[in-house]
């Protein structure tokens, strides 16, 4: 035991318990997977696309279905085209003229801290290891770890970008498993998207949606993983 009354690492062998229906569980986690937006890292698309359309006098719904919702997006995520190439590509697709830095500071200021649920993340950091699982491109990439500390938690982190794969495809589901080291039955994944949640169950990864702080709290609490 540890003087704080907590079970250190060698002697825990992380057999969990929760109810489930009436039913009690037992359960051994060793990693736990976090997604990163809107879990961990608020974030609005509107922000930059009200912006650029401002600027330029564009349609702003238009400018965010391209940002957000698009196959040149979606190459971007993949890390199949890079960052000058993806300023490039939209400035040319909207008929603007932009430098890259103006670009990129419109780009990217779209994101905030969820302070509770990182702080929740710190708590677990002291007994679990933790991986990262995000679809993400390069730019959002590198201006997240500079601005935010919780970037620094992580044991490891397996991207979209780097990958060449987003959730909900297969190729970076298992590249996680991989990297987390350990049998699938020992993985516990936090996604607030319910269809990423269904997959990543679908696939045999025990999973729950974040919809708060609080209730992450409750559900770890559940499952044993928090006090």
């Amino acid at each position: 035991m540890r003087q704080d009354g907590r079970q250190d690492d060698e002697a825990l062998s992380r057999y969990q318990y929760f109810e489930i229906k009436g039913c009690l569980i037992s359960k051994s986690y060793k990693v736990i997977i976090f997604d990163l937006g809107n879990t961990l890292i608020r974030f609005d698309h509107n922000i930059s696309a009200k912006k650029l359309a401002n600027l330029f006098h564009l349609d702003s719904e238009k400018v965010k279905s391209l940002f957000f919702d698009s196959g040149l997006t979606r190459l971007f995520e993949k890390g199949l085209i890079s960052n000058k190439g993806f300023h490039s590509r939209v400035a040319e697709l909207l008929n603007i003229k932009i430098s890259f830095g103006d670009f990129a500071t419109i780009w990217n200021d779209i994101f905030w801290e969820d302070e509770e649920s990182c702080r929740i993340a710190r708590e677990l950091k002291h007994d679990y290891r933790l991986l990262l699982l995000s679809n993400i491109n390069r730019m959002h990439f590198d201006y997240i770890v500079r601005k935010f500390d919780i970037m620094k938690i992580f044991d490891d982190m397996v991207l979209s970008f780097i990958v060449g794969a987003m959730k909900p495809e297969h190729p970076i589901f298992q590249e996680a498993v991989k990297k987390a080291g350990v049998e699938k039955s020992a993985i516990l994944y936090i996604d607030d998207r319910d269809d990423l949640i269904k997959e990543a169950n679908a696939l045999g990864i025990e999973s729950i949606k974040y919809e708060g702080a609080q209730k992450l709290k409750a559900d770890l609490v559940q499952r044993g993983i928090l006090l």
